[in-house]
């Protein structure tokens, strides 16, 4: 990924591979383009020149900084069974369960829902899809504790 800027925030040239099974952090301070550069590492952002590219058997699971895929007026069973269409409603209600999603929340709506809620069902969702490239912008955001303790035991094992 040679060359990539939005505003202020400019890197490159870059030459760098991520490898299976390495983990990566990137830390700054608030507006330094951390989310820029995640967006131009997955290929959402365009690059001012050269390239980059994904691995063909890369699945990317993103629990990005506003939870967005859970702030609509649609129940939130609904909008997780969209998002796993292979999966039968019970399996999404586990699953939704497990993550700490009471039944009454599963049929609410998500925006409504408190900012921990969302993140547990984003993590849930995670694990339905079976992703093997995780980016979590921000991912302890709006997190209590032990969500984030079991994040922590997650992405350990």
């Amino acid at each position: 990924m040679p060359w990539s800027s939005g505003g202020d925030f400019t890197l490159g040239p870059v030459d760098l591979q991520i490898d299976w099974a390495d983990r990566v952090a990137i830390s700054g301070p608030n507006g330094s383009g951390k989310s820029h550069l995640l967006g131009a590492l997955l290929g959402r952002i365009p690059l001012e020149s050269g390239y980059s590219s994904l691995g063909s058997g890369v699945v990317i699971g993103e629990v990005d900084q506003a939870r967005g895929l859970f702030l609509g007026d649609e129940p939130l069973i609904d909008v997780f069974g969209l998002a796993v269409p292979e999966l039968a409603t019970a399996d999404v209600r586990t699953l939704l369960a497990n993550s700490g999603c009471a039944r009454r929340m599963c049929c609410g709506r998500p925006r409504r829902c408190r900012p921990v809620r969302r993140t547990r069902a984003a993590l849930a969702l995670l694990q339905a899809r079976g992703v093997n490239l995780l980016v979590l912008d921000e991912p302890t955001n709006h997190l209590d504790l032990p969500a984030i303790e079991q994040l922590e035991s997650a992405l350990a094992g």
